[in-house]
């Protein structure tokens, strides 16, 4: 692991130590605009129960899902789970919110849990991409939305696929298309928020539901007429 990218994750990829613990503290404030973006294609409804995979100290949660029936958050790292738990504390002891310790590539969730989940920069820094996005789409419930981040832009489709200096994964529009399908979630739509130069590539899905099996035809009795 490269300089860059063993600094990078130690701050604000899985915070850990000194480093981390100021990381977890200034990735809300660096977010803040684009939780926004999220939120906004998210349209959150009072009835939505949400998972925020990667959801670091809360801030989106706390923010932006206040008036959802039931939050949860996702970490894999004890410095921003801790800080989260204090963020929502009364939430979480009324019962209308969790915060788990774990891994986003095997989620402590039955199938179908939830109507929303989100990920901002987690699929970025993983190790298998495919196989959060599996996850998320097993946790979703038939109808259930996915709004994601697939990182900045880029420009150089031949780069798609690979991490850069820092250990992100980068994936041109087209790959982080794929990506959403292969997981199986539909009417996938990638867009960059138009308001900010430095854009973010938000990726929205839709867990479809599964398709009903037919009840077979009833086979008519055959009559048999005395000869």
């Amino acid at each position: 692991m490269g300089l860059r990218r063993s600094f990078w994750i130690s701050f604000f990829g899985v915070p850990r130590g000194a480093l981390g613990s100021v990381g977890a503290r200034v990735w809300p404030i660096v977010a803040r605009p684009f939780y926004a973006m999220m939120a906004g294609q998210l349209e959150l409804r009072p009835d939505d129960d949400l998972l925020d995979v990667g959801c670091g100290s809360a801030a989106f949660l706390q923010r932006h899902a206040a008036h959802v029936r039931y939050v949860a958050g996702l970490d894999a790292s004890e410095i921003p789970v801790g800080m989260a738990r204090r963020r929502l504390a009364d939430r979480i002891a009324a019962g209308t919110a969790e915060i788990v310790l774990g891994d986003a590539m095997a989620m402590p969730w039955p199938d179908d849990r939830f109507s929303v989940v989100t990920a901002y920069i987690l699929l970025e820094v993983v190790p298998d991409p495919l196989k959060v996005l599996s996850e998320m789409h097993r946790v979703l419930r038939p109808g259930g939305r996915a709004v994601l981040t697939f990182g900045f832009p880029l420009k150089d489709a031949s780069l798609s696929g690979t991490r850069n200096a820092w250990g992100y994964w980068r994936w041109s529009e087209a790959d982080a298309r794929r990506l959403m399908e292969e997981a199986g979630l539909g009417d996938v739509a990638v867009s960059p928020p138009p308001t900010w130069e430095f854009t973010m590539q938000f990726a929205r899905g839709i867990k479809q539901a599964s398709p009903s099996v037919a009840e077979p035809a009833e086979t008519p009795a055959l009559v048999h007429e005395a000869g």
